[in-house]
């Protein structure tokens, strides 16, 4: 073979080369982006984004929930990039969605907004969305893992599976003696709280929000609006295993062994008893790693994520 001839052919195979590679990753990075408004409160619109991969066909969708306790966090920085362009390229749509945020609002009221996202989903997202509204799973991270675990029980249909990671499933196990109120009134990182419905707060002042309350021992009166540690049987509502029955959608739970929030044995406990109802649920364990660190820091934990949605969704 000429020079010639061979520097031809070898242009030839290094852009047929570099086309294949462009064409694979703009496949995998390209999808479409929408924001809209699931429900209005008092005029207050609480909203969600949706991701498409960019394929003319009904997707099946993850409804994805952020944690932070229930005081922080919002639909836009709550989701791990690598987890929802994990679920794009798999070609599930991901719903992130908003919810009201304690203290303004508590948890009994959160959990509606929760179902709420799930039941507009079911019945406008084919028409509206383009998506396919019989297929829907739920997952979430830390708080939004527990709020994930309520929809397999507050909706009706239920969703098709729930994906927990590092979930506090049992309030009744954390440390409830509530502190001193009157730090509340004090000049601080309380000052954020107002008067009016927060959807999507600053992320910033609502995580020192959070860490304020939770080292004052004022967490959970002022997530539950009562105090959890006199009020047992009103703090039933809240319980999974109260609410839990045989007919639950299957469910994984991801945790990690060293998670310094939630300890394993409280989801060890929940898992035995999703078990013993006899529901399909599996307690998949890492090393290390909370909720949206535990994403980053473990791909393994992805392709559990999409197996467990591929037997339940496909």
């Amino acid at each position: 073979m000429n020079s010639k001839l061979y520097f031809v052919s070898c242009f030839i195979l290094t852009y047929l080369a570099f086309v294949s590679v462009t064409s694979i990753y703009s496949q995998d990075q390209s999808y479409e982006e929408k924001t809209f408004v699931y429900k209005k409160v008092n005029n207050h619109k609480i909203k969600a984004n949706i991701f498409k991969p960019n394929i003319n066909q009904l997707h099946p969708v993850v409804v994805y929930f952020h944690g932070g306790g229930f005081i922080f966090g919002n639909r836009d920085q709550g989701l791990e990039d690598v987890l929802r362009d994990k679920l794009l390229a798999h070609h599930y749509g991901v719903v992130t969605a908003d919810y009201r945020l304690a203290p303004e609002t508590k948890l009994d009221e959160i959990l509606k907004d929760v179902s709420d996202v799930i039941k507009w989903l079911q019945k406008n997202g084919k028409k509206q969305l383009n998506i396919d509204s019989s297929k829907i799973a739920v997952l979430g991270g830390s708080a939004g893992g527990y709020l994930a675990l309520s929809t397999g029980y507050n909706v009706q249909p239920s969703p098709k599976a729930v994906i927990a990671i590092s979930t506090p499933t049992d309030f009744s196990k954390t440390s409830t003696q509530k502190g001193d109120e009157s730090v509340l009134k004090h000049p601080g990182p309380y000052d954020v709280v107002s008067d009016t419905i927060i959807s999507h707060g600053d992320y910033d002042a609502r995580l020192n929000l959070w860490r304020f309350l939770a080292k004052n021992r004022l967490l959970l009166l002022e997530v539950f609006g009562f105090d959890v540690s006199q009020d047992t049987c009103r703090l039933n509502r809240f319980m999974l295993t109260k609410n839990i029955t045989a007919n639950y959608p299957p469910t994984l739970l991801i945790h990690a062994r060293n998670d310094r929030l939630v300890a394993l044995h409280q989801v060890d406990q929940f898992n035995a008893f999703l078990k013993g109802l006899g529901v399909d649920a599996e307690l998949y364990l890492v090393e290390e790693g909370h909720s949206t660190q535990l994403i980053r820091d473990n791909p393994d934990a992805l392709e559990k994520i999409i197996s467990f949605l591929d037997k339940y969704l496909r």
